[in-house]
């Protein structure tokens, strides 16, 4: 069979797979990566049960990971914010997805009782993937609270006593560290190559963008999947680029950390985001790969899911719509303002609102193909209080800075609101998605 695109060979692998028919997983390249033929050293998969950690502290880039799933057709998606993660909403799932944002603000709102439910879950043959601030969090530290998450023998290059000069981009540079600086040299597009290690078996180079992830270095070079290889036309230098060669060029960018029974799969880029099929590729086959000998994922408890009529279908998507598109042309406006806001160690500026909105706005065409929604007690209502106070702030913040008035406050009710709408949202389009097909 001929697939147009990466995305379609995984889709209609999880298709047959999420039918009952058995493939399995080679990791190799050829037409025998995915197969129904077993062959020497191949995985049977299991049509996996992902989580996406969507709390505090992350920054809108793990919509990515979402993006990449929908597109390969894993549509067994959670999103989970901190309280859930503490509350056992692991139980059940083969995968957690953690990607970028703050990374001492996620440890501080997972805390003890997260970072035990999360150790547990890999333990006991879990898959965690990190990228960016998700890579740093469960790498060995001495500082509170990260020392909460003390999982993997990482330790990173970008690190330094002494902070370097920055060319640009200052307000995005660094982090302080105790009595040191994590700093980050490059941004935008890198040169990632990959040295034949399983499940990322075809030894070559692909592109990849770094928006702060870490240079690392493994405990165990066995670990490493790929380095650092080159910068791009496209990568921009906040320090000089002999020091960015030193601190990167010939580093882990990926490495895969056994942990219990099951793993940890740290990115210093960006391997999800959804502009890089190769890199997005590799992001699938580490879930086929391990997930396929897992027993992580078993049954757990089933919500209610409500099919709403044709007639509540109808209104529903109206109502959100409307509000939606609200909400959008607010947003579109703010663009132009001269403004940001620190928020935790991240700066968010008014872009990075519509990326939220248009995550949703995307959806809603395919939610009214599909004919009847599904949902969960309550999730409805929920979403359009969401909807209706998302215009609403976004109306009160366009008000205060046309009176010229610090909206910090407002922006950080915001985006902590944004979260969870969209969560929302996407919870109830992966219901509709997976009960409909």
């Amino acid at each position: 069979m001929a697939f147009v695109t990466v995305y379609d060979q995984y889709a209609a692998a999880n298709d047959r797979i999420a039918r009952g028919e058995r493939l399995f997983f080679s990791g190799q390249e050829g037409p025998g990566r995915i197969t129904d033929l077993r062959t020497p050293g191949s995985r049977l998969l299991r049509y996996p049960k992902i989580g996406i950690f969507a709390g505090e502290g992350t920054s809108h880039s793990w919509l990515w990971f979402a993006d990449l799933f929908d597109r390969m057709g894993f549509h067994s998606l959670s999103f989970l914010e901190e309280s859930a993660v503490q509350e056992g909403g692991l139980e059940g799932l083969d995968v957690l997805a953690v990607s970028g944002g703050d990374t001492f603000s996620i440890a501080a709102s997972l805390g003890a009782a997260g970072a035990r439910k999360i150790q547990a879950f890999i333990e006991n043959g879990g898959l965690y993937i990190g990228s960016c601030a998700g890579a740093y969090l469960p790498m060995n530290s001495s500082k509170p609270p990260l020392n909460l998450f003390n999982f993997a023998a990482v330790k990173i290059t970008n690190l330094s006593k002494l902070l370097p000069s920055c060319h640009q981009m200052t307000y995005k540079f660094s982090t302080a560290y105790g009595c040191c600086y994590v700093f980050h040299p490059v941004r935008e597009a890198v040169g990632v190559r990959i040295n034949g290690s399983l499940p990322f078996a075809a030894a070559g180079s692909f592109t990849a963008p770094l928006y702060g992830g870490p240079g690392m270095l493994a405990a165990d070079t066995d670990q490493v999947l790929a380095y650092y290889e080159y910068f791009t036309n496209k990568t921009a230098f906040l320090v000089d680029e002999a020091l960015a060669c030193e601190t990167l060029i010939g580093k882990a960018a990926a490495v895969r950390v056994p942990f219990g029974s099951g793993c940890l799969y740290l990115f210093g880029p960006h391997f999800e985001h959804p502009h890089y099929p190769q890199a997005n590729r590799l992001v699938a086959d580490a879930v086929f790969w391990d997930t396929g000998s897992s027993m992580q994922g078993a049954p757990s408890p089933q919500m209610k899911v409500e099919k709403l009529s044709e007639s509540g279908s109808r209104e529903l998507i109206r109502d959100l719509k409307r509000e939606l598109s609200n909400s959008r042309i607010v947003a579109s406006g703010l663009e132009m303002r001269p403004v940001r806001w620190l928020i935790g160690a991240k700066y968010y500026e008014p872009e990075k609102i519509r990326v939220f909105l248009e995550s949703m706005w995307r959806r809603i065409k395919p939610l009214e193909a599909r004919g009847r929604i599904c949902t969960d007690a309550g999730l409805s209502a929920e979403l359009l209080a969401f909807a209706t106070q998302t215009t609403e702030l976004l109306r009160l913040m366009k008000n205060e800075l046309d009176e010229k008035r610090d909206t910090l406050c407002i922006a950080r009710r915001l985006f902590a609101l944004l979260r969870s709408y969209t969560a929302a949202f996407l919870r109830l389009y992966f219901l509709t998605v997976s009960e409909t097909n």
